[in-house]
């Protein structure tokens, strides 16, 4: 979300695609995705939410506005911290596998 071309990165939108996939999917694992500057947001949203999220560099080069993210590091120490205020786990590389049935 919030990339030019694609779904806007408002809440309004996320939550209509949310309560959407619960009642044609409900028991299907989902992620939320945003790029660049939305990043960060689109995180917190789906963790909110009760969703996945994902984290790289290849979608968010900054920690802020005015701070290059040193490594993928950075950023999954952020989102950590997310889950942490949200109270959800996060997975375990094999848990992760488990989840999308790898």
């Amino acid at each position: 979300m919030g990339v030019k071309n694609s779904m806007p990165a408002d809440n309004p939108t996320f939550d209509f695609y949310i309560e959407t996939l619960k009642r044609l999917a409900p028991d299907e694992q989902w992620c939320g995705a945003g790029i660049g500057v939305n990043h960060y947001l689109l995180n917190e949203w789906s963790i909110a939410a009760g969703g996945h999220t994902r984290i790289g560099l290849e979608d968010n080069v900054r920690l802020d506005s005015n701070t290059l993210s040193p490594s993928n590091a950075s950023l999954v120490e952020r989102t950590v911290a997310l889950c942490e205020r949200y109270e959800r786990p996060v997975a375990t590389w094999q848990q992760a596998r488990e989840l999308l049935s790898l």
